[in-house]
């Protein structure tokens, strides 16, 4: 596993843009932020997998509202849990 870089998630969206913009070759881009191609391609990637997910409603507000209705479905199944052993105590 290799190190993790000391670049910021600004730093490293400005490379995305630059790269994406064809501005100039991902080897020259690489050398002067230091790190090496497979770096910056493995980043495009997790840029524009990042990119298609807010573009398809799947932010954080989508993730929110998923964690909210499971909760929400497991709080549901507890109360009906504890309805039944409560019913259960009384005949007993």
């Amino acid at each position: 596993m290799g190190k993790k870089s000391a670049l910021t998630p600004e730093q490293r969206t400005q490379l995305m843009l630059r790269l994406l913009s064809k501005e100039e070759p991902a080897a020259q881009i690489a050398r002067r932020a230091g790190i090496s191609e497979q770096s910056l391609y493995w980043w495009r990637e997790e840029f524009l997998k990042a990119g298609q997910q807010a573009m398809s409603g799947c932010g954080a507000a989508n993730e929110n509202a998923k964690e909210t209705e499971r909760l929400q479905r497991h709080i549901g199944e507890r109360d009906r849990v504890i309805g039944e052993l409560t019913i259960a105590n009384r005949v007993l």
